[in-house]
């Protein structure tokens, strides 16, 4: 499981104090990034090599409020991976523990041309570390 924490910004709360659900995206996204960053995975290489990496699909579930204050940790887990795509789990938590959303993104491989591709065949390299990554991920939740 990867863990990925920073506090609330004013900026990303509405009126009533809370956090616009549309920020809980820039969260999950801000960590998978940073997770294939600190995984020798990061994305702008990646698309350097031509293949791009869209969502296909997000689901979320809303379960408490986040406030301007807290401190949120993205809790994170890529729960599958086939070449062309993958998923990863999320898991936002405050600093009292409380689950403030749970959801999963699903995402594929792309070239310039918007054509899914395989890792496995463009960048053996990378296909081998993702790899990796899933059987640690999968290894470290069980």
């Amino acid at each position: 499981m990867y863990l990925y924490s920073r506090p609330v910004f004013y900026y990303e709360t509405d009126k009533m104090g809370v956090v616009h659900h549309s920020n809980y995206f820039r969260w999950l996204e801000e960590a998978r990034t940073c997770f294939f960053d600190d995984n020798d995975l990061a994305y702008v290489v990646t698309e350097s090599l031509g293949v791009m990496s869209p969502i296909t699909d997000v689901s979320v579930k809303y379960k408490f409020p986040a406030k301007f204050g807290d401190i949120f940790t993205v809790k994170l887990c890529m729960t599958k991976y086939t070449g062309v795509r993958f998923r990863v789990e999320y898991v936002v938590v405050n600093q009292n523990d409380d689950i403030l959303l749970e959801g999963e993104s699903g995402h594929a491989f792309i070239d310039e041309r918007l054509k899914p591709v395989s890792l496995v065949k463009t960048i053996p390299e990378r296909h081998e570390r993702m790899n990796t990554l899933l059987n640690k991920h999968l290894r470290s939740s069980l």
